[in-house]
């Protein structure tokens, strides 16, 4: 088979590709991430490229995502582009996936637990050496001495353990340090390795977030119980589709499955290694690792095929996980280092919520909480310390940019604040990296929204009121348009607009989360005014604009001081799990103890979820402090003008 250079600007990033092969697998096998948010299937027009040399065999002709110029001048989509030559191409900004903003540490909480007590630890044991009259094995010596000492009984051995053995005893004069292994509530002890009391070593382990956008990896020290570095990156698997539908779906054609394991397994191996560079050799001092993440993630993790996920009844092939060891999945670690994955409540309420919940404490409080993980597939618990209900909402991506005519991560380039002044009817705005607009990430699509509509210029429906911005409002063939940023103003060959179909996909994604909650607290005869506290994780929560969420009817209307924000709290749920068996063991505790509701199926969701289809909502006693500042901006408006015509 033919063998082509293809070249990626910016960057001068050359890789080897193979006659037929689709561009956007050429790219991520360079580990350039082309945005896809349709998993390649050429329905969604966010993988522009442009074609700068060379040929490329393409189906993607002008038509819904590209004009006759744009084609003309080379411009192409990836996913439908196959390679039939050398070729050089350029990723514009909008269709990157910037890793950037993940490349530091991450900031998070302290996390700590009031008694350490890690499933893997060392053991320090003196030994009679050999002698003519004590002639045992050096294997049966170390069984009878843990025997003796610790009252193990035969527990297992990893081979790399007993080979590493012999040289261990003679290098300290009969004195080691044995790393055991004991899952909490499990089935006995494994020896992972032994070592040289002479060479004593601080004992790691390494605590993992696998996000659908993010990856995330700690190192957690389990002598002091302080947590180390943490790095993230953008997951590799984004390349093949955003959300986990897609995911699913080309998982299941050809050896699409691999390729999803494959880019996780580079992610975290390539965490592992920036963690390595801040603290030298902790890589072979790793003797356990915890992963989280959501039902989809786990099983791509694993290689094991998640397509009875998106099919009625909608059973995953595992809930529950057994214990796994890190290399056999492909991360170089050692070989005996055992992996750890937190079980899911269902096919959408994964290990991450279950480990969000453990580091809300909220299982152990008795107020009334709401935990919410706003996201494509949005997760919410409600509950405290005698129940807990759990049910996924299927917000769409427009949290995440996805659905949205110039929507992107938060990531340098977004647009993340917005500030509307109706005295003027201009606007101004920040951009994450300070550098010229690429687009909306989900928070600014937010704060845009909620600042339009207290201003008159969106209405209840999410129409744009042509009167309120007549400068800033105009028609194209989609309909009514909001322009944010001129083309000469942005890093963009074109304007970056809001549209009426932008606005439609927030309202409905934020439509989805709220009759959730709703629907949850009415199966338990409550309503919004009943809760104590709300509790939101994930990464997109750091970024949020209360008021504005508020505003637009996300979040329920709620004085200040019951909101709350834990940041990453999947992996910091993996990180408590590294510190404490029982606390492993409370997660599966809290699993079993979830009622999960399949909101589709559960009476009055939809009419919630109707209801829910406007700024902020059709009920207006849910929001009476958004409709009285509503009043309060509409009266100055009208004062203003009638003081401009007298």
């Amino acid at each position: 088979m033919n063998k082509y250079k293809i070249s990626f600007q910016p960057g001068n990033v050359e890789v080897e590709a193979y006659a037929g092969e689709n561009l956007i697998e050429v790219a991520a096998r360079a580990s350039l991430h082309i945005n896809a948010s349709c998993g390649g299937q050429g329905l969604c027009g966010r993988c522009r490229v442009e074609l700068k040399s060379g040929k490329v065999q393409s189906d993607s002709g002008p038509g819904v995502f590209l004009s006759p110029a744009e084609y003309a001048r080379g411009l192409r989509l990836a996913c439908r582009c196959l390679v039939s030559g050398d070729a050089t191409f350029n990723i514009p900004p909008d269709s990157r996936a910037d890793a950037s903003l993940y490349a530091s540490a991450l900031a998070e909480a302290e996390v700590s637990v009031a008694q350490l007590a890690p499933m893997a630890s060392d053991l320090e044991l003196e030994m009679t050496p050999p002698s003519a009259s004590d002639n045992l094995a050096d294997y049966d010596r170390l069984l009878e001495k843990l025997a003796a000492a610790h009252q193990m009984k035969k527990p297992a051995m990893e081979l790399e353990a007993l080979r590493q053995l012999p040289e261990a005893l003679r290098n300290g004069d009969f004195w080691l340090w044995v790393t055991v292994f004991e899952e909490a509530g499990g089935s006995g002890q494994r020896l992972l390795g032994v070592r040289s009391i002479k060479a004593p070593r601080i004992l790691y382990a390494l605590a993992v977030d696998i996000g659908t956008t993010t990856v995330w990896a700690r190192l957690v020290n389990l002598d002091s119980g302080d947590s180390g570095s943490s790095h993230g990156d953008l997951n590799g698997q984004i390349s093949f589709g955003e959300d986990v539908i897609s995911r699913i779906v080309f998982a299941g054609k050809g050896d699409g499955a691999q390729k999803l394991k494959d880019r996780v397994v580079e992610n975290i191996n390539h965490l592992i290694d920036l963690i390595e560079k801040e603290d030298p050799g902790c890589r072979e001092q790793i003797a356990l690792v915890v992963v989280a993440g959501n039902t989809t993630m786990s099983h791509l993790f694993t290689g094991v095929n998640p397509r009875s996920i998106r099919l009625a009844p909608y059973v995953p092939a595992a809930a529950d996980w057994p214990v796994l060891r890190a290399a056999e999945l492909g991360l170089r670690l050692p070989g005996s280092t055992p992996l750890l994955i937190y079980p899911s409540v269902s096919s959408y309420v994964g290990g991450d919520i279950v480990a969000g919940v453990l580091a809300s404490e909220m299982y152990k409080n008795p107020e009334l909480t709401l935990f919410i993980d706003v996201g494509t597939n949005g997760e919410i618990v409600v509950g405290n310390q005698d129940w807990m209900t759990c049910a996924a909402c299927s917000a769409g991506p427009a949290f995440e940019g996805g659905g949205v005519k110039f929507g992107m991560r938060a990531a340098p380039g977004a647009i993340d604040q917005f500030y509307f002044d109706p005295a003027t009817g201009t606007h101004r705005f920040t951009v994450i990296g300070k550098t010229r607009p690429l687009g909306i990430c989900g928070s600014g699509l937010i704060n845009i929204v909620a600042e339009l509509f207290l201003a008159g210029v969106l209405d209840p429906q999410g129409k744009l009121v042509k009167e309120a911005a007549p400068d800033l409002i105009r028609t194209d063939e989609d309909g009514q348009e909001y322009l944010i940023s001129p083309a000469s103003a942005n890093g963009l060959d074109r304007d970056i607009v809001l549209t009426e179909i932008d606005v439609d996909n927030l309202i409905r994604a934020k439509g989805a989360m709220y009759s959730g909650y709703q629907t949850l607290l009415e199966s338990v005869g409550l309503g919004m005014g009943d809760l104590d506290k709300v509790i939101i994780g994930g990464g997109f929560g750091k970024s949020l604009n209360l008021k504005n969420a508020i505003t637009i009817g996300l979040l329920p209307e709620l004085p200040p001081d019951k909101f709350t924000y834990i940041g990453n709290s999947s992996l910091t749920g993996a990180t408590l799990a590294c510190l404490s068996g029982e606390l492993w063991q409370k997660a599966d505790e809290i699993r079993r103890n979830m009622t999960n509701f399949e909101l589709s199926e559960t009476p009055g969701y939809m009419d919630y979820y109707m209801a829910s289809q406007f700024l902020p909502h059709t009920q207006g006693s849910l929001f009476p402090e958004t409709l009285a500042e509503l009043a309060r901006q509409r009266k100055k408006r009208e004062e203003q003008a009638d003081g401009d015509g007298g």
